[in-house]
């Protein structure tokens, strides 16, 4: 049967070198029958949390599996802070006195993830829950039961449970029983890296190849549009090849993290060196290719098309793999996508604690949420209603009191970097809430009214927004400061990654076409697809879902190439 393949996307707009819109390409027919060059039950692209969760459930289903990555390997879930979102009643809930239930924890991430994916998706998440924290940790994640189940941006190095998103906050509280969810692989500092290496060894233990320094550059498909295979750019085992690679993979994902240009120019010139370098490899995957390659975060020209709210955020949060070149393969093939213009952005403003006491407003100076909402629900707030600008009001009591938390509460290095600038560098003083709202440029009237309502709540025994009371105090103690938390700010910057990603259908993760039919062969997990954290984002759901979305895939691949070599016989 001849082969068609999918337009190139080594040079596409999703490398950030055109225009960066999302558009599928056209195929263009081969000459004829494409040799392959080795072959396996399934291919995985993307050697992250996604794409070893699907290659290890795949393998254990017992199918052929190959593991390609573009780079070293880890992707984002390497870089992340080793949080997964785990509840339902873990064995860590439990010895912290939690009885969480599976029920519970459904009831708390549909309000997270509202409609973007099915009930079955989300419950199907929340009942797997438990044996997903028992497979980690026969991985060798470490989980013990240490430190206090805090409500925190991050835990402290001797925390592994903590309250990691809304769940203690107004609304959430009210709708689900509250229970800290986020599971943190014990260690110093961010652990990502931790949790990932535990996935990777398991990888080199089963015996799975993974070929390195190897890209998906084209998706193989017959007349009816089945997925084949894959062509592969293999930059060869030539020391100096290997080494330049890995330092332009390096400046893009250090240099472009805080430089558009860095971001741009570091793509281009790894698009360049692989086709120049690269080795064409086809490889035919019987069961089926799954997608794992991330988001589309360094590639600033699609964000700004795609989710142009988010594109003045400074910080990007991924690595050089995160272009959309798995998004732009699937669309190759004919995929859908989804919520491309949803992103997840950062916007703590605590620890110190007492900042959350404050009150933030928007550019007219009318409040903008309860403040102590999670750092990425209270950004949405601030981009979907506010245009991307807020400040939080303080007035000097409030200051002071989060000067004197600073290196005293439980914060991690950058927490303190973060709170020690917006505490003494990045704020405006007045003498009045009029004085302040003119140095910030906010209407004057609305911020005395938004004030002057809040500290009337507080009388009344009940702030307007549902905040806590143990972080209500009255907002009167001249002078006022506002702390910009603009998502633009540059004393303040806003780190963010993309959401949004290929529609796949339910469980499956199999990805699905403009009319919703499935594309056989083709499959999606993690950044790549649309997924439980998809619509809104808390600590730890990213990684669950990757966990979830990639074992989904490889045990659909596996039972297709089973399936496929069944009928044969």
């Amino acid at each position: 049967m001849d082969h068609l393949f999918a337009d190139n996307p080594v040079e596409s707009p999703l490398l950030g070198d055109e225009d960066g819109v999302f558009e599928a390409p056209g195929r263009e027919q081969s000459s004829g029958p494409k040799p392959w060059d080795r072959s396996t039950d399934v291919l995985v692209v993307g050697f992250g949390g996604a794409g070893a969760s699907a290659a290890l459930e795949a393998l254990s289903e017992g199918t052929e599996v190959l593991i390609v990555d573009r780079f070293g390997g880890g992707g984002a879930t390497k870089l992340s802070g080793g949080v997964v979102y785990l509840g339902g009643g873990t064995e860590l809930q439990l010895q912290a006195g939690y009885q969480d239930t599976p029920e519970e924890m459904f009831n708390y991430v549909s309000q997270e993830a509202g409609s973007v994916v099915g009930s079955e998706t989300i419950r199907a998440f929340c009942e797997s829950s438990v044996s997903t924290f028992e497979w980690l940790r026969r991985l060798g994640v470490p989980f013990p039961a240490l430190g206090e189940a805090l409500k925190t941006s991050y835990p402290p190095d001797d925390c592994t449970l903590y309250f990691s998103g809304n769940e203690l906050s107004h609304p959430y509280s009210q709708l689900a029983q509250p229970a800290p969810r986020g599971h943190r692989a014990l260690g110093k500092g961010l652990t990502g890296r931790l949790l990932f290496k535990c996935l990777e060894r398991e990888v080199a233990r089963s015996g799975i190849p993974v070929l390195r320094r190897t890209k998906a550059s084209r998706l193989v498909v017959d007349r009816m549009g089945a997925v084949l295979g894959v062509e592969l750019l293999e930059i060869p085992e030539h020391p100096l090849a290997r080494v330049v690679h890995r330092a332009l993979a390096d400046l893009v994902s250090n240099c472009g993290s805080i430089s558009r240009s860095a971001a741009r120019v570091g793509q281009r010139l790894l698009a360049l060196f692989e086709k120049r370098w690269g080795r064409v490899v086809h490889v035919r995957a019987r069961g089926g290719v799954v997608l794992c390659t991330g988001g589309f975060v360094f590639n600033p020209r699609a964000v700004a098309k795609s989710a142009p709210a988010y594109s003045c955020c400074k910080m990007r949060i991924g690595t050089a793999g995160d272009t959309g070149s798995g998004i732009a393969l699937g669309l190759s093939a004919g995929a859908a996508v989804a919520k491309l213009e949803r992103c997840c952005g950062f916007r703590f403003i605590n620890p110190p604690s007492a900042l959350v006491g404050g009150v933030l407003v928007g550019p007219e100076g009318d409040r903008v949420c309860n403040e102590e909402l999670y750092g990425a629900t209270l950004c949405e707030k601030l981009v979907a209603e506010h245009g991307g600008k807020g400040y939080l009001v303080l007035d000097s009591v409030a200051l002071r009191a989060a000067r004197r938390q600073l290196g005293r509460e439980p914060m991690g290095l950058f927490q303190l970097l973060f709170g020690s600038v917006n505490v003494f560098l990045n704020r405006k003083k007045g003498r009045s809430l009029e004085a302040l709202a003119l140095k910030l440029g906010i209407n004057s009237r609305n911020l005395v009214d938004a004030i002057e309502d809040y500290n009337a709540g507080i009388d009344r025994g009940a702030d307007s927004e549902g905040k806590a009371d143990r972080y209500l105090r009255k907002i009167g103690s001249p002078p006022f400061y506002g702390i910009d938390c603009s998502v633009g700010s540059a004393l303040f910057p806003t780190p963010y990654f993309t959401l949004g990603g290929l529609k796949v259908a339910g469980v499956t993760a199999r990805a699905i076409d403009l009319d919703g039919r499935e594309i056989p062969g083709l499959y999606a997990a993690g950044r790549t697809a649309i997924g439980i954290s998809s619509n809104s984002y808390v600590s730890g759901l990213s990684v669950a879902d990757c966990l979830f979305s990639g074992r989904n895939a490889g045990g659909d691949a596996a039972s297709r190439a089973l399936g496929t070599a069944a009928a044969k016989k």
